[in-house]
């Protein structure tokens, strides 16, 4: 069961409370931040921000809500590396996009039982010309954007196994954090399946966003 929030000082701000958060945490951690809907976006940039060039880490950001584009965007704004992160978009293949990207894969199906079960069982290979293998050990995080969107395509039981089933992908192949983000009140009760099976609940202060 998800614990409840660790408060912060207000002049510690975010990337304190992540930093605390990540680096007190058991390997594998499963963590559910939440925040207002409009917020959701922001609070994936600034994780992002804080696991690449903060933190030096790698690892792997599942699109639902938007192509990957907006994203890879928004962190080169940002001045954010990118080198350490590999794109899952979930979404595009729904509007026809794509892009020759080592970094980029894309779900031709969509939300599908095993969701990323490629990935981690066969490395990583791009839809591009270039190959870009990854050693899951290497990885340090997977971030699951806005996850409440899968329930706009997804029945909810058909969601919950989906999550349930990238969990055990994630505890076979590697020990990196798992890090979900959602507003509880867009979608209550996947946040309440997702509440019971992380380790930690961290809802994010609005003047941090």
């Amino acid at each position: 069961m998800a614990e409840n929030e660790t408060k912060a000082s207000p002049s510690e701000g975010l990337d304190g409370f992540l930093t605390q958060e990540f680096t007190r945490s058991k390997p594998g951690a499963r963590h559910l931040f939440t925040c207002r809907f409009t917020k959701v976006m922001k609070l994936n940039m600034l994780i992002l921000r804080l696991c690449l060039q903060g933190r030096h880490e790698k690892g792997i950001y599942v699109s639902m809500d938007r192509p990957h584009s907006y994203t890879q965007h928004n962190l080169k704004a940002l001045g954010v590396p990118q080198d350490g992160l590999i794109y899952i978009d979930a979404i595009s293949k729904l509007t026809g996009q794509r892009a020759e990207d080592s970094q980029v894969r894309f779900l031709a199906d969509g939300f599908t039982l095993p969701l990323l079960d490629d990935l981690f069982s066969r490395a990583f290979l791009a839809e591009g010309v270039q190959k870009h293998f990854v050693k899951m050990e290497d990885l340090n995080f997977i971030l699951l954007d806005n996850v409440q969107v899968m329930t706009q395509y997804l029945s909810m039981e058909k969601a919950q196994r989906i999550l349930l089933a990238l969990g055990d992908l994630v505890k076979k192949y590697t020990a990196m954090r798992t890090i979900f983000v959602m507003d509880p009140q867009s979608g209550p009760e996947l946040c309440a399946f997702l509440r019971a099976r992380c380790d930690r609940e961290l809802p994010v202060r609005e003047e941090w966003l």
